[in-house]
């Protein structure tokens, strides 16, 4: 059954360019208070991870792996991968010393793999084996390394007698072959299987069939066993009473059923997950419910899908999970578009566009369709729009996947198309069409019909009218294309009557008018009901919320009822023993005081967790820009360019290493200052190649210094160094340099730098010199506030003397007042 390829599309999560469907609740945690997904219990951080990750993979039409989707799921939620990656092989107990894994530092974990021994060794061979086997593409970029690991790891599995992380090891190496069609994926989960049978080992069985299920790559031969693998999967994991698992499990299996077109089969799976959810409390619902909303819209309902929406939003935003937040208000745009609710309609595509805007996600462009054809159609503003669809493609960034890419060029293609431009139009839709093209290998078609529909209004306008109508005739007798919905078939006919009365064909024109009418009077009453599920479903939520309006005042009057007895219950004890109460009171002020020390404790924990937070992020961006200069070196053959680059390096550097050193120093408000400058040369001695030549010499008193300051002082030590190491010893002329930073009084720092170099040339004018280096250094020093020289006598040498921030701080006090 080829059209069972359809695989992410069918899901619906992307608003289709004609009106389909488009990609945020039960509580997150306590109403009002936010609570951070990484404080979740393990089995519920992996389930967050791939649910949203599964999510994602859906939203790009499967175009993107589920690798990559588990990458951005885990860098979004702020969790780290390892609960999906060690699984079974250790948790948390390897936490401290994985962090390697988010920070994509295998090296570290191979280092780590040399020192340990016994079970411990064994157990970072899977962890690196996992490591691999779950980075994108593994099988063609890292597939060496899978096999090294997991192999490794199976024969030390036998000789340690562990032969249940030999069973693991298996099951992550299948992984990777299923992942790419390789039949030896298969035969591995097949032997597998029958370990554990044997074994008795149910855990591993039920995750080798939920790996089968969930990696094999979808075709219309494999589908079929998906499906059975993932049921297989369910049911043990339901006897295991693993409940996270099994609601991943189900909502795979879910995914599957709608791509088999069991529709109402994958709504009882959906709904079977969700209520596992409700009954373990698990506060993550929103791809739950947003299943079901995709689910029941498929089925013509209407209803029910808002209902879920509601929840999907409500879920989602109280969660902070932004994941899927502009899907989500596309899908409700979607509805109120279909139940002809314009303004509603347009003001929740306004709200999915900005969010599409903040993320940079080109998927927005579908979303943008529906602007951009109601400013066309009801407002007569072609040349607007598509203004409008330009400064927002601008925002939004280029489209990369192919399914964003086809979304880009239908948007632009209509654009065109309502100017009359329609050599423009069919150039964006050519594009569209042999995107589409190669989409189908992967997913199966979807948009074809669409596509002729769009040639064909092009034929009509170029009065070419058989050719339109012969592509109008094809799109309507595709009767299995999901992209035919009601509206777009009465659009069809409404060209076909024109057609037909160009033409002068009575008959056929009297045949599609009688067409058009049967599904004209179809859809009034499909209008109606959908409108009717809307009244009910704003009128059940309207009457919950007067039921819970009603019971909090219920509440009150009962809670006055009761204050009161007990004020006077109290009145009498008061009357009866002052001495009592006295000394009760006592009692409770302490308590009092002793709960408001521990709030106050916890909020002080929290801020300083928030702030390693900040300067961990901080330091991982700043090593992407390192990273990014790498890469443009590569490219560079221009030696002034490519020093340019090194020199920017070794700056970012020296600004990422006093972050990582907050993120690491349990004293995240200051630097050690002689740790960081020893750290900071020797990476300089490093990247210049100077071991030999340059001696450095450091006399750094222990001194912790503000962030503030720690950052200038580090860039004006790059920035001096560099330029000693680089002009001061021409030739192979062997030098030192000499950094000094010591308390001049008690209120000021004194940092000296030197070198016994060639020095400035005599007829050198350092006030007339400008260079990148120095105008650095004169900047940060008055950043520093303090007072810069330089002498140039048997080397050269710089003093900056400046205040330190404490004492700034209460200059600029007394200078306020």
């Amino acid at each position: 059954m080829p059209r069972a390829i359809i695989l992410c599309i069918m899901l619906g999560l992307l608003i289709s360019a004609d009106g389909y469907s488009q990609h945020p609740a039960p509580s997150a945690g306590s109403a009002g208070v936010y609570h951070h997904p990484s404080r979740d219990k393990e089995s519920w951080q992996r389930l967050n991870l791939l649910l949203s990750s599964t999510y994602l993979v859906v939203a790009s039409e499967g175009m993107v792996g589920a690798d990559s989707c588990l990458y951005v799921a885990s860098r979004s939620l702020g969790l780290s991968r390892l609960p999906v990656l060690a699984e079974g092989i250790g948790g948390y107990g390897l936490f401290k010393q994985s962090q390697w894994i988010d920070r994509q530092e295998p090296g570290v974990g191979v280092r780590l793999l040399s020192e340990a021994t016994g079970r411990q060794r064994l157990r970072l061979l899977l962890l690196l084996g996992s490591y691999y086997a779950f980075q994108p593409r593994s099988y063609y970029r890292y597939g060496d390394s899978v096999r090294y690991f997991l192999n490794r790891a199976v024969a030390e599995s036998r000789s340690l007698k562990e032969e249940k992380l030999g069973r693991i090891a298996l099951c992550l190496l299948g992984k990777m072959y299923v992942q790419e069609n390789d039949s030896r994926g298969d035969s591995i989960y097949n032997v597998l299987i029958s370990q554990c049978r044997e074994a008795g080992d149910k855990e591993t069985e039920a995750r080798a069939f939920a790996y089968r299920g969930r990696y094999t790559a979808p075709a219309s031969a494999t589908l079929l066993g998906k499906v059975a693998d993932l049921q297989k999967a369910a049911g043990l994991y339901h006897s295991l009473g693993d409940t996270e698992a099994e609601i991943n499990v189900l909502t795979d299996l879910g995914y599957m059923f709608v791509v088999t077109g069991q529709l109402q089969t994958a709504n009882d799976v959906f709904l079977q997950a969700l209520k596992l959810a409700d009954l373990i409390l698990y506060p993550y619902t929103h791809y739950n419910t947003e299943a079901l909303a995709m689910v029941t819209l498929f089925q013509g309902k209407f209803g029910e899908p808002l209902r879920y929406i509601f929840q999907t939003v409500k879920v989602a935003e109280r969660s902070r999970d932004s994941i899927g937040w502009g899907y989500f208000y596309g899908r409700l745009a979607l509805l109120y578009e279909l139940e002809g609710n314009q303004q509603e309609c347009l003001k929740m595509a306004q709200k999915s566009i900005n969010r599409f805007i903040i993320d940079r996600n080109p998927a927005g462009y579908n979303i943008l369709f529906m602007i951009v054809e109601h400013m066309h159609n009801n407002q007569g503003r072609a040349r607007e729009a598509l203004d409008l669809a330009l400064d927002i493609s601008g925002k939004m960034g280029a489209p990369s996947i192919i399914s964003d890419q086809i979304f880009y060029n239908s948007l632009f293609s209509v654009c065109y198309l309502n100017l009359g431009n329609l050599d423009l139009a069919e150039a964006y839709l050519n594009r569209m069409d042999s995107l589409e093209a190669i989409a189908e290998t992967i997913r199966g078609p979807l948009r074809r019909s669409r596509i002729n529909d769009r040639y064909a209004v092009i034929a009509f306008k170029r009065k070419q009218y058989r050719k339109s109508r012969e592509l109008f005739n094809r799109s309507l007798a595709d009767t299995l294309s999901f992209d035919r919905t009601l509206a777009s078939n009465l659009s069809a006919y409404r060209w076909l009557i024109s057609i037909d009365s160009t033409l002068g064909d009575d008959a056929a024109a009297a045949a599609h008018y009688k067409q058009y009418t049967r599904l004209l009077d179809s859809n009034f009453r499909v209008t109606k009901i959908r409108q009717a599920e809307e009244l009910q479903v704003i009128y059940e939520t309207q009457e919950k919320e007067s039921l819970i309006t009603l019971l909090n005042k219920e509440a009150s009057q009962a809670t006055l009822v009761r204050n009161l007895t007990f004020a006077g219950i109290a009145a009498v004890i008061i009357i009866a023993g002052l001495l009592y109460r006295q000394n009760r009171l006592k009692q409770k002020n302490n308590e009092v005081i002793t709960l408001k020390n521990d709030q106050l404790r916890h909020l002080l924990t929290d801020r300083e967790w928030l702030l390693k937070e900040i300067h961990h992020r901080v330091k991982n961006n700043l090593q992407i820009v390192i990273s990014l200069l790498n890469s443009q070196a590569v490219y560079i053959n221009n030696e002034a360019a490519l020093s340019a680059i090194q020199d920017s390096k070794r700056r970012v550097y020296a600004m990422s290493l006093i972050h990582q050193k907050l993120y690491q120093s349990e004293n995240i408000a200051s630097i050690s200052m002689p740790e960081y400058i020893n750290e900071l040369v020797n990476h300089v001695q490093d990247s210049l190649g100077a071991g030999s030549q340059v001696a450095f010499e450091q006399d750094v008193e222990p001194v912790d210094l503000d962030v503030s300051q720690a950052i200038p002082l580090g860039l004006i030590i790059n920035e001096s160094i560099v330029n000693a190491v680089k002009y001061a010893f021409p030739g192979g002329r062997r030098g030192g340099v000499s950094i000094g930073l010591r308390h001049e009084d008690a209120d000021h720092l004194l940092l000296n730098i030197s070198d016994d170099g060639v020095g400035l040339p005599a007829d050198f004018d350092v006030t007339e010199h400008h260079s990148l280096g120095l105008e650095l250094i004169r900047g940060l020093s008055k950043q520093l506030k303090g007072r810069f020289t330089m002498v140039n006598n048997n080397g050269f040498h710089i003093t900056i003397r400046f205040a330190v921030i404490s004492k700034l701080i209460s200059e600029e006090v007394l200078a306020d007042v």
